[in-house]
């Protein structure tokens, strides 16, 4: 599967160059309660049989998903099921016009492929697909380049192989769903083992917490825009707004090497935040041991990542350790680092902690109990990568987890004020 995509990360200039932030949104108690999202997605119909029958279970537990569309199936009749899942509050996407390969295809050919659905549905619905998962998750650059939707994959539950029995299918949901997760299914005629593995996960899914829903409404309650050039099997919500800075990290542009030792002295209540530039896959967590039969190298992947940063939660890392029945200090070595073929970049990387912050007087950067020039002349430096702090919670004064040249403008203020 290629997922190559090419993106830009703004950059801010003044006494040094650094990442722009993405605004966060604060999570309020009420935002914490919600239940937990899972959007199912069904590819290949429509259809007059297997399309209505997912309909008929999605009905009875007052669920939304999202259905793919290929072209060459709707014709009058089962136009009637897409009109019937659109008034029951489902989202009709678009899986190509002839569900055929489109990584090596023209330009012309790509937009055909979509131009024709996107009209088929719109005549149905009055409104055009918001997504788009490519045939097979064939992608390629020239499908980025003229495809104007997010792409969609989703965790595969194997519901195209007639060998995977209805309980099969069950498992490969339940054992996937978490929050925000996007499911990839299948309608297609005839395809009544899903239909069945539905009447069995759904209810423990219910059961669960989880709600079903549009994957529109997935990315609006998690608080995510899509972006150009990624292809999503998930949308997590940021996690770290209950979180502080601890440190700021620094190392190469392609890894940064972890403190083990720290690590382990914060227990379950860290996370570790980088920004990324220059790839569509992003970073991981390595654990690296090479003494040892047989040695480790294990990657581990992002609680969180929207194309630009990338959230690691203690919880990721910990289950891995205990599973190879090591600890940090076994370890040879634990980094950030970027993983596949395709170049990447690392910039801005943050240690963060769980709770409230420590007793830190905003901007005293040098940790001498007072804010003064020094300060000022110190957090200068850092950002044009020419020295240390040595209090990066006091160097964050506006409170978004980074050091930067916002936090130098208000040091400034503060000590004109």
């Amino acid at each position: 599967m290629k997922k190559k995509c090419s993106r830009l990360l703004s950059v801010l200039s003044g006494a040094a160059m650094l990442l722009t932030e993405i605004p966060v949104q604060p999570v309020s108690a009420a935002a914490q309660a919600e239940p937990k999202l899972i959007a199912l997605t069904f590819d290949d119909g429509p259809n007059t049989t297997t399309t209505n029958d997912v309909l008929d279970v999605l009905e009875e537990y007052d669920a939304k998903a999202s259905f793919f569309l290929i072209g060459v199936n709707i014709t009058d009749e089962s136009a009637k099921s897409v009109k019937r899942a659109y008034d029951m509050g489902m989202e009709i996407d678009n899986h190509s016009k002839t569900h055929s390969n489109m990584g090596g295809m023209a330009p012309e050919q790509i937009q055909e492929e979509i131009r024709y659905v996107d009209e088929q549905v719109y005549a149905i619905t009055g409104e055009y697909p918001k997504f788009f998962r490519p045939p097979f998750i064939d992608t390629s650059d020239v499908m980025y380049d003229n495809i104007d939707l997010p792409f969609i994959c989703g965790i595969d539950c194997q519901d195209y192989m007639e060998n995977v029995t209805a309980q099969e299918r069950a498992d490969y949901i339940l054992n996937g769903a978490k929050d925000g997760v996007i499911v990839l299914l299948h309608d297609a005629a005839g395809n009544s083992q899903t239909v069945e593995a539905l009447k069995i996960a759904m209810p423990e899914l219910a059961a669960q917490g989880y709600e079903f829903v549009t994957l529109t409404e997935l990315f609006e309650r998690q608080g995510e825009t899509p972006k150009h050039g990624l292809l999503y099997s998930s949308v997590a919500k940021y996690p770290c707004a209950g979180y502080t800075l601890e440190e700021s990290l620094s190392g190469d542009k392609d890894k940064i090497t972890l403190d083990t030792a720290k690590l382990a002295s914060l227990g379950e209540d860290y996370a570790i935040e980088v920004d990324y530039n220059g790839t569509a896959n992003p970073p991981v967590i390595a654990l690296q041991k090479w003494s040892g039969n047989p040695p480790i190298w294990q990657a581990i992947q992002p609680f969180y990542a929207n194309g630009e940063k990338a959230v690691f939660l203690a919880s990721d890392i910990l289950p891995v350790l205990e599973q190879l029945g090591v600890t940090y200090a076994d370890l040879d070595g634990i980094s950030l680092t970027g993983y596949g073929t395709d170049p990447i970049e690392l910039t801005n990387a943050r240690l963060l902690v769980r709770g409230e912050p420590s007793d830190t007087l905003a901007g005293d950067v040098n940790a001498d109990g007072t804010v003064s020039l020094t300060d000022l002349i110190m957090l200068q430096k850092w950002l044009h990568q020419s020295g240390k702090l040595t209090d990066a919670k006091a160097a964050d004064l506006n409170g978004d987890n980074a050091a930067d040249v916002f936090d130098l403008a208000l040091l400034k203020r503060v000590l004109v004020g």
